[in-house]
């Protein structure tokens, strides 16, 4: 498959008061380089350990898309309003990192994952983890981590 080589930044979207200072600082950071916003949600896989039908598990699993596009319909309106950036979605099964990691190195070095420290577990949070310990040698993707905690005048700093 062909690299992508339009900049872009992609933030995981969670609904968390971090996640907010990550669109934040990718927002500035898109518009200085006047670059593409990717928004990323995972869902869990609701049939794991469970006996479902095929078709039970698409109609759970398409409740949960449902929800998750509300969610980047939101970030993406935010997005829209403060930078006239118009933001792309992707959404993921968690159980399928694997897939998420092959979606991001389709960008390779031209892009950049944005993630935003947890303030509530005093350490990164699952995905950061993940992506750190357990995946980092198959990352191609720059990962940027952020301070949670930014407050806006300190993103707005940021260059």
């Amino acid at each position: 498959m062909k690299k992508k080589t339009n900049r872009n930044y992609f933030i995981v979207i969670d609904q968390s008061q971090e996640m907010w200072t990550a669109v934040k600082f990718a927002m500035k950071r898109a518009k200085l380089t006047k670059s593409n916003i990717i928004t990323i949600s995972f869902i869990e896989s609701v049939s794991e350990g469970m006996m479902l039908t095929t078709s039970t598990e698409k109609i759970l699993d398409k409740d949960q898309l449902d929800n998750e596009k509300l969610n980047h319909k939101e970030v993406h309106e935010y997005i829209y309003k403060y930078s006239k950036i118009k933001a792309n979605a992707e959404i993921f099964k968690m159980n399928d990192i694997d897939d998420f990691i092959s979606f991001l190195n389709k960008y390779s070095s031209n892009s950049t994952i944005v993630l935003a420290t947890s303030n509530d577990i005093g350490k990164p949070g699952p995905l950061i983890d993940k992506l750190i310990y357990e995946k980092s040698s198959s990352l191609l993707c720059p990962l940027v981590i952020i301070n949670g905690n930014l407050q806006d005048k300190e993103i707005e700093k940021i260059t």
